[in-house]
């Protein structure tokens, strides 16, 4: 049975890594999966030495305390995948990870076709890690069509497969403002703006105590103003409630359940996002928002040393300029979040135009299935390496 090694490091990855899974087996029955990864490939059949969820970890300094633990788990992975002899390995994400399992695979296998999807952001800091990859990596499948010529014109193998927020999240919401509305209490003439706070307890810590604060102060100014705030998980659902209650709750704030993040970006006039893959899927609906990221000063210090690239906010890269504002570390206070918001507010054209802009930014995600774009490529690599093998 031909088999392929999978290396997906968080919850992100093995949600796309499952997709892609299923159209590989379509495509391709006879193929097994092992490796690494979460409970998307678990359900796809692949049988897993390690489980991504015990991975999690933010910022810089985190990740460091669990470095002796990545370390001897790459050093079991190369002994598997010495001993199960896999037609082809495909890393997902995960770069810090992932680019080092290449580097120590590529000497002791070098016909072994090494697939990587969901670049490393090779472009944003450490360039140097495209000739790492050049040297290790047999194909690279990109989600953002940029990173296609990057890896293209050093000489590394690349393809452009879509990105998979084009599938996974709809254009719209499943529900209409006003149903939106009705469920959570809500009144569909007056102005809502949605909270996307973060997915992670840490950065609920550090970024509810600004939250409030600008709501406080523009309730105070507008109280006809509605805040919806989203809870992405389980675990940050009682992080959030905590905050809320030591607060002693908030005027005209309703709290959403867990997964009903499309209608809300669908309903609402602002959006207030934490820095990451939520402005990605923010910018799918168009609608005007506030990006904003505060972490600890030690983490933020060594990426503002890497960095490449002027802006963070995932709109705002893909169009090569700043679209939306960007509240970051210092600038990501209570004032400046009312201030913005105000100025929206007052200005509905100006909401309207940054609408327009967005819309044009998410025509350049690609169309199509990624996953069967990337499961097509992915074929492709295994049959090279068989026939570089028959050589």
């Amino acid at each position: 049975m031909t088999s392929v090694f999978v290396c997906a490091g968080d919850v992100s990855a093995d949600r796309h890594t499952g997709r892609l899974l299923s159209k590989l087996k379509t495509l391709s029955p006879g193929l097994e999966f092992w490796g690494v990864g979460g409970p998307r490939m678990e359900a796809e059949g692949a049988s897993l030495i390690a489980n991504c969820e015990q991975f999690a970890a933010v910022g810089i300094i985190e990740p460091l305390r669990k470095l002796p633990f990545f370390a001897a788990l790459r050093q079991r992975l190369v002994k598997e995948i010495g001993e199960r002899r896999p037609a082809a390995v495909l890393l997902v994400d995960f770069g810090g990870f992932n680019i080092g399992l290449a580097q120590m695979l590529r000497p002791k296998f070098p016909d072994l076709p090494i697939v990587y999807f969901i670049s490393p952001q090779v472009w944003g800091s450490r360039p140097w890690r495209i000739q790492v990859l050049k040297r290790c990596i047999s194909k690279m499948l990109v989600i953002f069509p940029f990173e296609e010529t990057i890896y293209r014109s050093q000489g590394l193998n690349a393809s452009f497969v879509g990105h998979p927020l084009t599938l996974s999240i709809p254009g719209k919401g499943q529900t209409s403002r006003e149903q939106f509305c009705q469920a959570h209490g809500l009144e569909s003439t007056r102005p809502i703006i949605g909270i996307f706070p973060g997915s992670r307890r840490r950065e609920i810590k550090d970024l509810m105590p600004i939250i409030l604060q600008a709501m406080k102060w523009l309730i105070e100014e507008r109280p006809e103003l509605q805040f919806v705030i989203s809870r992405a998980n389980p675990v940050v659902a009682g992080a959030i409630d905590a905050v809320l209650a030591r607060a002693g709750g908030c005027a005209g704030l309703a709290v959403l359940p867990v997964g009903d993040n499309a209608n809300l970006m669908a309903a609402a006039d602002i959006l207030w996002t934490k820095s990451g893959t939520t402005t990605l899927e923010a910018a799918l609906f168009g609608k005007p928002m506030l990006i904003f990221y505060r972490g600890d000063w030690i983490s933020y210090l060594l990426v503002l040393a890497y960095k490449r690239v002027k802006h963070v906010g995932w709109p705002n890269l893909l169009a090569g300029e700043g679209i939306v504002p960007e509240l970051i570390q210092l600038d990501c206070r209570a004032e400046m979040l009312v201030r913005y918001t105000r100025d929206w507010l007052d200005v509905p054209a100006a909401r309207a135009e940054i609408s327009d802009r967005l819309i044009e930014v998410r025509g350049r995600l690609g169309h199509g299935d990624f996953a069967e774009n990337a499961a097509r490529e992915i074929l492709q690599a295994i049959a090279a390496g068989h026939d570089e093998q028959k050589r």
